[in-house]
């Protein structure tokens, strides 16, 4: 049997003079908006603590210590001390937040056999001992000083948190490493019995499991000691891993399969769940961190952060963590990809890497304005009652892709340094000027550019000994082979300017975005942040022409106070008053430009007009509604979202838009399961004149033919 969507009507309503309190909420805003994260790898980062360098003292050997500075695959020096040593340089930056990457001991080389090149667990993605610092590093007393220094600083220190896999241990006892998906090789429970583990997702009943015969690739191990090398001691079970073989590009494999053999836990088995749980939840009472990134989050159930998450919160709350910050990394760039872990996997935020590659496609000139535009379009599919686009992690470079320099050079390989140097700065505008919470890489702050993703964007800001790295030409200068914490390197200097004006001005943190211009070809691409309780308006703007580029742009605040509050360069950015709020603003080559308002907006003759609802399962995304509300004339405001079962007194808040296109979609679980449906969107403006409008949905089941 069809089912069709039928909508009864769409009434307007006139504007209140007082809103429906308990409906409308507005749209939430992550406490870290303002902050600046810095991601950095200890390894790579700074040497504080030489005599760690080998971790077993007694060996001098890289195959046994994994250390070999000249290695790109191996540990290079880096440790805690010496990311304390930096503090100060990182606070003259304005980094309010270390994201390290993943600290805990590590199985320092995977490989043993003479295999070539030596691989190490340098990067800290190989994890042994879940429970201790890694030797190469420091100590759980050094990391417990380091946070203290940092806090003295004003800056948090946010653990990276892997529980996807750990280090690569068991072997396939049959020789077996090809993926052995479900539907041919099904689990079996300890007497032999297939069965689904998805049946048995957080349930206390999960089957009793037998290494010998429970899996396709049954579990073994190359030596005695490998069996209880693993802390704490439930993972040194075998059976707490899928056991499936190497994972593939895509589908089951995804969240089942080993990733370059890495012993893949089974986050479907509550057991590991609440090992997990343990875990993190005893770093979290016994040191003072600010939060947590996950790792690997879409290669693990979503069952399993619905419960993870919610633990760590809970637990970070207890301990007196205020705004505990929790951020996913699902390697994806697709928006509506993406926004299914917000939605579904309880995840506060994640990285955004869509923005990432629409930045870069911008800064290099590949891509025209109109993609910025598009992307930004989308941000309502991230909208929930308790999230949204703007406390997405936005970033340009990172130790998986490469760096924003790599992209710029590999896109523009004869274009001169100073075009290199402006469209890199025009880049880090982007990042700081629109919405999201901005992460650096380390290094792009320096020039660093690299050769690639993974091992090639790794490089040591101490000074290299690899011979690529420390002949890498950098943008706006270096020697690699050097030490790279300059502070007059222009790159840095203009980083520091850029995070200056975004402190100074709240609505580039957290303010609503619109975008107010996008060309169609290279050009000028840009969008207002409005500050709502201050109702003050910025203006940014962009240039990747390689000539200059004019335009008019409409705002919403008096064409004549305008001033300017950054300017990417020193000439042939300029601007100027129009008629009706417009601006006249002209943008040399690669350039960026801040405008603030004196004035905040008027909003005292404003009427607003009429509110259009409308709800429909969403063509862009799978099993989700799309409910969207148009206010003509267009103006600034903030519609609210929420639907009931006809009949029902009180309605489920789906969440706030900020901005047209003023969209949610809500998964489809989340609206009552119901024949008939009631939704409301209520628009407030800046001056808190509020406008409604109703929309009701019932199910029509077709007749069949001939009746």
């Amino acid at each position: 049997m069809r089912l069709n969507l039928f909508p009864l009507a769409c009434i307007l309503a006139a504007s209140v003079a007082c809103g429906e309190e308990a409906f409308f909420q507005p749209s939430v805003r992550s406490p870290h908006q303002g902050e600046i994260m810095y991601l950095l790898m200890p390894d790579r980062f700074n040497q504080g603590d030489p005599a760690r360098n080998q971790a077993k003292p007694d060996s001098g050997d890289p195959a046994q210590s994994g250390f070999d500075p000249a290695n790109p695959r191996c540990f290079h020096g880096g440790d805690l001390r010496g990311i304390d040593a930096k503090l100060d340089y990182l606070d003259q930056l304005g980094v309010t937040a270390i994201w390290m990457t993943p600290i805990f001991r590590n199985r320092a080389v995977q490989e043993t056999d003479g295999r070539v090149p030596l691989n190490t667990g340098y990067h800290g993605y190989w994890i042994l001992d879940f429970t201790d610092v890694d030797p190469h590093f420091g100590s759980k007393q050094v990391l417990r000083q380091l946070i203290a220094d940092a806090t003295m600083h004003r800056i948090g220190i946010i653990l990276d948190v892997v529980v996807n896999h750990t280090a690569d241990v068991i072997q396939p006892k049959n020789g077996v490493h090809a993926y052995q998906y479900k539907f041919s090789k099904p689990y079996l429970d300890a007497n032999g019995k297939p069965f689904d583990d998805r049946d048995y997702i957080n349930k206390p009943d999960f089957p009793k499991l037998d290494p010998a015969i429970s899996f396709p690739v049954p579990p073994a191990f190359n030596s005695e000691a490998d069996r209880k090398i693993k802390k704490p001691d439930w993972l040194n079970d075998p059976t707490v891993y899928h056991n499936r073989g190497e994972a593939s590009t895509s589908g089951e494999s995804d969240q089942y399969g080993d990733i370059s053999g890495l012993d893949d836990l089974f986050t479907e088995q509550p057991r590991v769940v609440q090992g997990m749980i343990d875990i993190y939840s005893d770093w979290i009472r016994n040191f003072a961190i600010a939060g947590f990134r996950l790792d690997t989050v879409k290669h693990v159930n979503v069952e399993f952060w619905q419960r993870f998450v919610p633990a760590m919160q809970e637990v970070a709350t207890s301990s007196g963590h205020k705004n505990f910050f929790i951020f996913g990394e699902v390697y994806n760039p697709d928006p509506a990809f993406l926004s299914e872990f917000v939605h579904r996997a309880s995840m506060p935020s994640v990285l955004d890497f869509g923005f990432q590659r629409a930045a870069a496609g911008f800064a290099s000139g590949a891509n025209a304005p109109r993609k910025l535009a598009e992307l930004f379009a989308k941000d309502g599919y991230y909208t929930t009652p308790s999230a949204n686009a703007y406390g997405l992690v936005t970033f340009l470079s990172n130790h998986d892709i490469g760096r924003i320099g790599y992209f710029l050079t590999n896109n523009l390989s004869t274009a001169p340094d100073g075009e290199l140097l402006a469209r890199d700065i025009l880049a880090h505008a982007l990042l700081f000027f629109t919405r999201g919470i901005p992460c650096l890489y380390y290094g792009d702050e320096q020039g660093f550019s690299g050769r690639g993703g993974d091992v090639f964007a790794r490089e040591d800001m101490f000074g290299s000994k690899v011979p690529d790295f420390a002949g890498e030409k950098r943008i706006g200068g270096g020697d690699g082979s050097a030490s790279a914490f300059n502070e007059n390197h222009p790159l840095f200097r203009a980083i520091r300017e850029m995070i200056s004006v975004r402190e100074k001005n709240p609505a580039l943190q957290g303010g609503i975005q619109i975008v107010r211009y996008a060309e169609d070809r290279p050009g000028i691409f840009a969008v207002s942040r409005i500050a709502r309780d201050e109702r003050k308006e910025v203006l940014a703007a962009f240039n990747n022409a390689g000539e200059t580029h004019k335009a008019v742009i409409k705002t919403c605040s008096p064409s004549g106070t305008w001033q300017r509050v950054y300017a990417s360069a020193p000439a042939g950015i300029d601007f100027g008053a129009g008629p009706d709020n417009q601006l006249s603003i002209e943008l040399g080559p690669w350039s960026a430009l801040v405008l603030a308002n004196l004035q905040p907006i008027d909003t005292g003759a404003t009427q607003l007009g009429e509110l259009h609802l409308e709800a429909t399962r969403s063509s862009d995304l799978e099993d989700h509604w799309e409910i969207k509300a148009e206010l003509a004339p267009d103006q600034i405001a903030s519609v609210a979202f929420g639907v009931r079962a006809k009949g029902e007194n009180d309605y489920k808040f789906l969440g706030t838009a900020d901005s047209a296109p003023y969209r949610v979609f809500p998964a489809r679980d989340v609206i009552p399961n119901a024949p008939e449906l009631e939704f409301k969107a209520i628009a407030r403006d800046l001056s808190g004149k509020e406008l409604t409008a109703d929309f009701e949905w019932h199910r029509r089941i077709p007749r069949r033919p001939g009746r």
